[in-house]
């Protein structure tokens, strides 16, 4: 039945992951569509990512555990979403300061930590939990993130 849609299982992992990537961050610039505040939007894509993950366990293990062992291209995929989301970071935040690329690499520690912080709780067999990593997740962003000028 795989052989039917394709050619090989890296390519198969590889479309999985496109595809919940490109969702995540459809979620992420739907929450900065819905709010004002640069804060309140990447608190309520946050939220939306951490439910999502809870929701979709084995979702949550292959993007945030698996992936890290894949092939290269599998990697590069991850890496290339990562640079996307930021890239959006870095625009919205643009609504609210100027020069926000001066703040990218905050934001890649931002978006960096948060992330390992998700991972490991998945990787404890903890992802009915991600929703109580909001607080925390929210108070790393009042260090990382940028203050608008």
């Amino acid at each position: 039945m795989l052989g039917a849609h394709y050619q090989t299982v890296q390519s198969c992992l590889h479309d999985t992951y496109d595809h919940v990537a490109r969702s995540v961050y459809q979620e992420f610039a739907a929450a900065f569509a819905a709010e004002q505040g640069w804060e309140d939007a990447l608190r309520l894509a946050a939220g939306t990512l951490l439910r999502r993950m809870a929701a979709r366990p084995d979702e949550a293990r292959f993007c945030f555990i698996e992936v890290l062992r894949g092939d290269h291209e599998l990697l590069r995929r991850r890496d290339a979403s990562r640079r996307r989301l930021i890239a959006l970071l870095v625009q919205e935040l643009g609504r609210e300061c100027e020069q926000p690329q001066h703040f990218a690499m905050q934001l890649e520690l931002l978006i960096g930590s948060s992330f390992q912080t998700i991972a490991a709780s998945i990787a404890h067999g903890e992802p009915a939990h991600l929703p109580a990593l909001e607080p925390e997740l929210e108070s790393r962003a009042y260090v990382f993130a940028p203050a608008a000028a």
